[in-house]
């Protein structure tokens, strides 16, 4: 079924609001939806949030909303259940929900077509049953309270989410129907004029995946490109990525810095492209929206114990459940532990330990509470990938990896980073009416970071295998506080659909650092690194910076004819930065760097459907990314401008189990610095940049409802997940590389798919998958001293199995990189970043629930 005339979220301030609602009032009219035929009204999209539960009890809410009266036998509904319903419908899309998997149909009767009689989809001679109805008391529209014997049911008293659609944990699919990170109330992909990928609870459970970074390896259209051991900077489309956490934006917070394990969370949604309508500036690239695990209404109990190659092993508890006998106050609570070596040796090993709660509490039917700690304790090896042979020696270039072992460590084994994150958030939802959600997102995460360590300065000499060593002491204090909220629902007096949402959000980024500075030593043997000890000196350097960024947004979105949808958008945001030394340095005063005031950023977008499975669509986002560089007049650079253009067409299919997509893409990114050549050392904002591409991804079942030739049946247990990107960047007005890519560290080519099947029948309860990551290769920077080198291209081949033993224990095993390719994930310069891959390594894991 389509969603006709979609009336969803937005964004903007000022005049951007004031014209946007202007013109949805100028529209006029008060048609009152409740008084219209469901023929008339099958086209209206309204926001649900019913609960799973019981389909009787569905049922009569989903009557409540729209005013309508039902007939039903009720021995057909008895103990039969919902999987609920949530996110933006129209009324026979939301039936169809509904009643998904239980075997039951609906037609409409009664002479104001209001009359819904809910029967068999089939009997069991083949015919359709309409015996046995029974009549519901009639139902007032905004009726709140019922008449119905499931009235005090404890699924009813659970209050409104707005993304409670979107959850992905206990779906064990790949794909899901609705999304938010393009938009604050949940999405239909094919409703989100920009590219976007979900990577679901299921999928990280079945690859075993446990940190951000592993995750974004096995994301469609995304390269990642190592920094240490454990995180590294997720890209797309040729720039970094940004990050929210549940919804809030946090500037420059993803890449370089240490992220949750991802046992934590139920999902991680990517959005390609600018994203700055909803978070203010940023990369081009797009955002990742990583989303927490909530409490649940069932008691389950889940443990999962692992162990692996290089002494991996690691052990997860996580129980949720109601607290109260309502079910409106519930709880979760998770621990981890997490011993690991890697690879390359020797080094110290990871130790990790984290510790999550979360409360959530239904205030009313309509107003819901959550509060969620997240406290997570690691140490690492400092591992910066290898170094090559020095400049020096190939005359001032240097070519070639050296000839060794991927399990060449070139680090002392004192090395060490550690990380201490703690994160805090709380966030309060509250409906209005029918169609009217308000939320409120607080979020607060402190990271102490102390890392001590020494490292190649300089390439190796192959004549005596010695290099330059940097060795120093670092401690640095992070600290984010993000706030977003929003209001959004539709207009009752316009006559057309529609959806306005109007929101601010607050982004304050502060950091301290105090250290002992690089102090350098020479001719140490890069096979012994511990010739060279730690750095012991006192802390002699020390500094503090502040950014801080908040702004408006709306998001109109109006159907002003069927099929035909127009997203209007945009966002004022505010933006300064400031830096100063602070003791054991002297002291300074405040240093102001990028600053830009009520910048505006524009979004438009077209969406027409072809038909009720397919859109195609059109969209420009804004790019703005403040700068700090200085011209030689001591200003600093004005922003970084420019857009993105996309269009593409998306589709959902088989009963929404499969969504596809395909997607062409050019960004334009100007006012790039530019080296000054009359007066070097300053800037001026002359540079100019491009990127354009295709991409296809697809999620989902896609031979669920298909009958294959041989086997004469469906395989609705194949599940995947995969995509084909095409990139080329270039750099157009550049000083030094003009006509090169911005960066050669994205591959041109990249392909990635991960499929599994569940077997059924006597085979029930085996799961098998795989998948792979192929990419055209990457290679180093490329300058007039040090020519590329090139990873050459590859293919990285998992795969694994798995058995329900019963109902409660599950076996599981991961082997990733089967094949033992050699590739790399990162190409660095001569001292250091030259990263390998990881080897052929495998997992066992053992898992239990109650």
């Amino acid at each position: 079924m389509t969603k006709k005339g979609l009336c969803y979220e937005g964004a903007a301030l000022g005049s951007t609001i004031a014209a946007m609602t202007f013109g949805a009032f100028a529209l006029g009219g008060t048609p009152a939806e409740a008084s219209l035929s469901p023929q008339e009204r099958s086209g209206v999209v309204m926001v649900y949030d019913i609960p799973a539960g019981s389909v009787a009890t569905a049922l009569n809410a989903f009557a409540v909303k729209n005013g309508l009266h039902l007939l039903y036998d009720a021995r057909v509904t008895r103990m039969l259940r919902t999987t609920g319903l949530s996110g933006a419908f129209s009324m026979r899309e939301g039936l169809d929900r509904l009643l998904e998997g239980t075997g039951l149909s609906y037609r409409f009767g009664g002479p104001d077509e209001k009359a819904v009689s809910i029967i068999l989809a089939q009997n069991d001679r083949g015919a359709r049953s309409d015996a046995g109805f029974q009549a519901l008391p009639p139902i007032d529209v905004g009726a709140t309270k019922r008449t119905d014997v499931d009235a005090t049911s404890p699924d009813d008293k659970k209050a409104y989410s707005a993304d409670r659609g979107a959850i992905t944990e206990g779906t064990r699919t790949y794909t899901t129907p609705l999304v938010t990170v393009a938009g604050k109330v949940p999405l239909p992909r094919k409703e989100i004029p920009q590219s976007v990928s979900v990577m679901t609870r299921g999928q990280m459970t079945d690859m075993q995946l446990t940190t951000v970074q592993d995750a974004m390896f096995w994301v469609p259209g995304v390269s990642t490109i190592a920094n240490d051991a454990t995180q590294g900077w997720p890209a797309s489309r040729g720039y970094t990525l940004d990050v929210a956490y549940d919804g809030v934006p946090t500037y420059d917070g993803l890449a370089g810095y240490q992220q949750l394990d991802l046992a934590v969370y139920d999902r991680i949604e990517v959005l390609k492209g600018p994203s700055g309508l909803l978070s203010g500036s940023g990369n081009p690239g797009g955002v990742v929206n990583i989303v927490r695990k909530r409490p649940q209404d069932e008691f389950k109990l889940r443990s999962e114990f692992s162990a692996g190659s290089w002494d991996n092993y690691r052990g997860v508890i996580d129980v949720t459940g109601p607290i109260n006998e309502e079910r409106t106050l519930r709880y979760r609570a998770l621990v981890l532990h997490q011993d690991k070596h890697f690879f390359f040796t020797p080094s110290q090993p990871e130790d990790k330990w984290l510790g999550y709660g979360s409360l959530e509490y239904d205030i009313t039917p309509n107003t819901l509470l959550n509060v969620a700690y997240t406290r997570q304790r690691t140490s690492d090896p400092a591992y910066s990938g290898q170094p090559v042979a020095s400049l020096s020696y190939f005359g001032g270039t240097s070519p070639y990896f050296l000839n060794v072992p991927r399990s060449w460590n070139p680090y002392p084994d004192w090395t060490q980073v550690k990380w201490d994150t703690e994160d805090k958030n709380v966030r309060l939802e509250h409906r209005f009416g029918d169609d009217w959600v308000a939320k409120v997102n607080f979020n607060r995460r402190d990271i102490n970071d102390e890392f001590a360590d020494a490292y190649p300065s300089s390439g190796v000499n192959p004549s005596n295998w010695t290099a330059q060593y940097a060795r120093r002491h670092y401690m640095y204090y992070y600290h984010r506080t993000g706030l977003d909220s929003y209001l959004s629902g539709t207009l009752p007096w316009a006559m057309i659909k529609n959806t306005l949402t109007i929101g601010y959000n607050y982004d304050r980024f502060t950091y301290e650092y105090k250290g002992a500075p690089r102090v350098y030593v020479n001719n140490i043997p890069v096979f012994w690194p511990n010739a060279i000890g730690p750095n012991l000196n006192p802390f002699t350097a020390g500094g503090q910076n502040q950014t801080l960024q908040h702004g408006a947004y709306s998001q109109l979105r109006l159907t002003p004819i069927e099929p035909l949808t127009f997203v209007f958008g945009g966002r004022l945001t505010n933006f300064f930065a400031k830096n100063r030394n602070v003791f054991p340095s002297a002291p300074t005063n405040w240093s102001y760097g990028a600053k830009s005031n009520h910048r505006f950023s524009p979004y438009l977008a077209g969406i027409f459907r072809v038909t009720d499975e397919i859109n195609i669509y059109g969209s420009y986002s804004d790019i703005f990314i403040p700068q700090t560089k200085q011209k030689a007049d001591g200003a600093t650079l004005d922003p970084e401008v420019g857009g993105q253009f996309e269009a593409g067409v998306k589709g959902e299919f088989l009963n929404k189990k499969l969504n596809a997509s395909a997607a062409w893409f050019e960004i334009n990114d100007r006012n790039r610095p530019y080296a000054d050549p009359a007066n070097p050392g300053y800037y001026l904002q002359a540079g100019k940049a491009e990127s354009t591409g295709v991409e296809v991804e697809f999620s989902g079942k896609p031979l669920a409802d298909i009958e294959l030739p041989i086997i004469q049946s469906p395989l609705p247990g194949l599940d995947v997940v995969g995509g084909y990107t095409y990139l080329r960047t270039k750099l157009l007005v550049d000083k030094n590389s003009p006509g090169r890519p911005i960066s050669s560290w994205y591959p041109t080519h990249m392909f990635k798919i991960w499929g599994k099947y569940d077997f059924e029948g006597e085979w029930k309860g085996l799961t098998i998958g795989a998948g792979v990551v192929a990419e055209s290769g990457l290679s180093g920077a490329i300058n007039t001293l040090n020519e590329a080198r090139h990873g050459p291209a590859y293919a990285v081949i998992n795969a694994m199995t798995s058995y329900k033993i019963n109902d409660h224990l599950t076996l599981q095993f991961n082997l990733n990189n089967i094949t033992d390719q050699k590739y790399y994930m990162r190409v660095g310069g001569a001292n250091t970043y030259n990263t390998p891959g990881d080897p052929r390594n495998f997992m066992v894991t053992l898992r239990g629930e109650l």
